[in-house]
C-alpha cells in the first residue's frame, strides 16, 4: 500500500523545496511536517492542500512508481465466471501513455489532411 507521507516527502525532496517554507505555506511547523511524513494516510482536504503548496495534483502521488498490480479480478456478478491478471509496471504505463499521445498526434494529422482534401473537391 502506498505510503502517503514518504510519497510527500519524495516529492519536496525531488523538487528540492525547503521544508520549513513548505511547512510555513501550510501554516504548520517544520517539526509537524516531518511528522507528517510519518503517516500512513491522511484526510483528503489536507492531501490537497500540501499538494497545493508543493505544487502537485493529488492524483500524482498516487501515480509515482507505483507498480498496478491487479490479480485475479473476478466479474462474476455482472457476467458469470470470469477471472484476468494484469501486471502493469510504472514504465509500461509511461510507454503506453507515449503510444496514446503519438496515435493522437496521427489521428489530428490524418484529420487535418482530409480537410485540405475535403476543402480542394469543392
Amino acid at each position: 500500500m502506498l505510503h502517503i507521507g514518504n510519497e510527500i516527502k519524495k516529492v519536496i525532496e525531488q523538487n528540492h523545496l525547503v521544508k520549513q517554507d513548505v511547512a510555513e505555506q501550510l501554516g504548520i511547523t517544520p517539526t509537524y511536517l516531518t511528522r507528517m511524513f510519518k503517516l500512513e494516510d491522511m484526510r483528503c482536504s489536507s492531501l490537497d492542500r500540501v499538494c497545493k503548496v508543493i505544487g502537485l495534483s493529488a492524483a500524482h502521488i498516487f501515480e509515482q512508481e507505483s507498480a498496478v498490480n491487479v490479480q485475479k479480478v473476478s466479474a462474476n456478478a455482472f457476467i458469470g465466471e470470469a477471472k484476468a491478471e494484469l501486471n502493469v509496471t510504472p514504465g509500461e504505463v509511461a510507454t503506453l501513455r507515449e503510444l496514446l499521445e503519438e496515435k493522437e498526434r496521427t489521428i489530428q494529422i490524418l484529420l487535418a489532411q482530409i480537410g485540405t482534401l475535403s476543402g480542394q473537391h469543392e
